[in-house]
């Protein structure tokens, strides 16, 4: 068994994270492919917990085509968005929600728009029959 640790500078605070494999493989080389697979499962976190993914049904092989490609085509959106906007501190990740959340305001504030008054208009249907039906 090969145990390593990788220093992960993401935030102002570097991060140690370990890894290890029953492979025998020298401790640098574990290092920088643990070094890659962190970055892959802080992608996956990210666009699970900021995009709204996790609720996304993977159990198919078509599930999880469409999974990646909504996936990919939220964060090249996010990322568009982050490109037009200055860095505050170089190297520094962005807010990945709040660039979700601009890029929804952005593009698909009509579509919100239009939900909204369809629940608002299925509310007044109710509260009008409720107060049709009380004395």
């Amino acid at each position: 068994m090969t145990v390593s640790w990788v220093w992960l500078y993401r935030n102002a605070v570097p991060e140690q994270r370990f890894v290890m494999t029953n492979r025998v493989l020298g401790g640098v080389h574990l290092a920088r492919i643990g070094k890659r697979r962190w970055k892959i499962e802080a992608f996956f976190k990210t666009i699970k917990g900021r995009f709204g993914l996790e609720r996304f049904a993977q159990s198919r092989k078509q599930g999880a085509f469409c999974f990646w490609c909504l996936s990919t085509l939220a964060f090249l959106l996010c990322h568009l968005a982050d490109l037009d906007l200055p860095s505050n501190v170089p190297g520094a990740w962005p807010d990945w929600g709040e660039r979700a959340l601009g890029v929804r305001l952005t593009l698909l504030a009509d579509v919100r728009r239009a939900a909204l008054l369809l629940e608002l208009a299925r509310l007044d249907a109710v509260q009008n029959a409720l107060l049709a039906a009380s004395p």
